[in-house]
């Protein structure tokens, strides 16, 4: 007889494991389902990564991009601001006229100019969507810069990423010029018409011809328009050539006991030096090495090779002529300035007319006639030529000049961090520094905040003003030139 209960038990099991293999198999699926899912998700994940990344340095090959324009412009230079740069701005529009008229008509780049990158293998990985410039607002921006560069790069699926930057002349190598004076003349110096040195001393390792009292009032104690700082100094005398206005004598503007002639020489023998009003304004016959002269003559062959380096070279002719790589250029338009307060102090080197060492008879230094312009310089003028002023223009001014004075000396003995009373200078030809290796002429209104320097001697006409930078006492620091990127970038947003 069969065993049925025996088969029905046998039956049951295997009824049993086809059930269990059915859902450990429907498990499975689901798992393999759920991983390549999640696979899948994954890889979308990277794709986009990937393509954020792509879309990132597309938009930061933009910004590349307007490096790259300052850099190799054909045509043109960068040149601190100069009316021929890429970018100079217009002071009345506020554009950039030339970079507009290399870009297109508007400040976003047109098509033709955007960059497509690729990989490898051959296809596309991204390019650069657009490029748009914006001028500085000082009101918003988080940091003064040149101007701000906006790029959009995208990827051929579409993901797109944006980097604003903010970019400024990119200054790799930084010295300090140090003078003692607001003038310095290694020849004769004289102060004609109303040429003043304000803040600061003035030196003359010759005689120093002084006209007119009425020119002298921020030398008198208790004048209202009495400084201080300033004082006048020489290895020689100074001549009063004046007659009728200088009064000599005990108790008078200047006193000398052995003579009563204007030429007034308190350093002769028992002279008791000056007295009255003018007490302590003149020193006179210093003895040859108390005063530390700067010896800019010596260092001809330095500044040369900075500025051929680093900074900017020019030549001259006989006439007087500058050139720049063989191009004439105007001395009055190829310095200005547009915007003082953010570029750094530029290195201008004009050499001799032969290109050596200025020799002592001034046989090879041409004469540079300058009248101003409508902006301004800011840097070091190391001239190798007679200099003729005949005005300056209309500059524009400088609003927070500082003075000597000391308001918060902060504690410390880095007299840099000090801080300074400021007053504002109206229509400032030059920030900064300008030696001549000749005569220097300083006709007309022109006004230098810093120091001027002449070889071989000083005369001013009209209403030269000079107002001293105290900063020049410790190292004023000024760019010789850039090195590598015209443009850095300080700031930079992604998003």
């Amino acid at each position: 007889m069969r065993n049925y209960a025996g088969w029905l038990e046998r039956n049951d099991r295997r009824g049993s494991i086809l059930t269990t293999t059915f859902f450990l198999c429907m498990l499975a699926a689901l798992s393999s389902l759920w991983l390549i899912g999640t696979l899948m998700d994954h890889q979308r994940t990277n794709q986009r990564r990937r393509d954020t990344t792509r879309a990132y340095f597309a938009a930061e090959g933009g910004i590349a991009q307007i490096i790259e324009w300052g850099n190799n412009t054909p045509g043109r230079t960068l040149d601190a601001g100069g009316t021929s740069g890429m970018f100079y701005r217009d002071p009345s529009t506020l554009d950039f006229p030339n970079l507009l008229s290399s870009i297109g008509t508007s400040y976003q780049a047109p098509t033709n100019k955007l960059g497509v990158f690729q990989s490898t293998h051959g296809y596309n990985a991204g390019r650069v969507d657009s490029i748009t410039l914006y001028p500085p607002d000082a009101g918003a921006d988080p940091m003064t810069c040149l101007f701000k560069a906006l790029a959009v790069g995208t990827t051929p699926l579409g993901t797109k990423h944006r980097v604003m930057a903010y970019l400024n002349p990119n200054p790799i190598i930084e010295n300090q010029i140090i003078l003692p004076a607001g003038l310095i003349s290694m020849g004769t110096a004289g102060q004609n018409g109303n040429g003043t040195v304000h803040w600061g001393e003035s030196w003359s390792k010759d005689n120093f011809d002084i006209l007119n009292k009425s020119q002298c009032n921020h030398l008198k104690v208790g004048h209202a328009d009495y400084d201080q700082w300033a004082k006048i100094r020489t290895e020689r005398r100074i001549l009063f050539e004046d007659n009728n206005t200088w009064k000599v004598g005990n108790g008078k503007d200047v006193y000398d006991i052995t003579s009563a002639t204007p030429n007034y020489d308190p350093g002769a023998a028992g002279s008791p030096g000056a007295s009255g009003d003018y007490e302590g304004a003149f020193e006179i016959n210093i003895p040859p090495g108390q005063l530390e002269w700067p010896d800019f003559l010596s260092s001809y062959q330095f500044f040369k090779d900075q500025a051929r380096l680093h900074g900017r070279y020019y030549t001259t002719d006989a006439a007087g002529s500058i050139y720049r790589d063989g191009n004439l250029i105007n001395f009055d338009t190829e310095f200005e300035v547009v915007d003082r307060s953010t570029e750094p102090y530029d290195l201008v080197f004009i050499d001799t007319i032969n290109g050596q060492p200025p020799v002592a008879n001034g046989s090879n230094l041409a004469t540079v006639q300058v009248s101003g312009n409508s902006n301004g310089l800011k840097g070091v003028f190391y001239v190798c030529a007679h200099w003729n002023q005949t005005g300056s223009g209309n500059p524009a001014g400088i609003l927070n000049a500082e003075t000597p004075l000391i308001l918060d000396d902060r504690g410390d003995a880095d007299p840099m961090n000090d801080l300074h009373a400021t007053q504002s200078l109206d229509k400032v030809w030059l920030d900064g520094v300008l030696y001549s290796a000749g005569v220097m002429n300083m006709g007309g209104n022109p006004k230098v905040y810093g120091t001027v320097i002449a070889e071989k001697g000083y005369a001013s006409g009209g209403t030269p003003d000079v107002y001293y930078n105290w900063r020049l006492r410790n190292g004023l620091d000024y760019n010789p030139g850039n090195i590598g990127f015209v443009f850095r970038v300080d700031l930079q947003k992604n998003y």
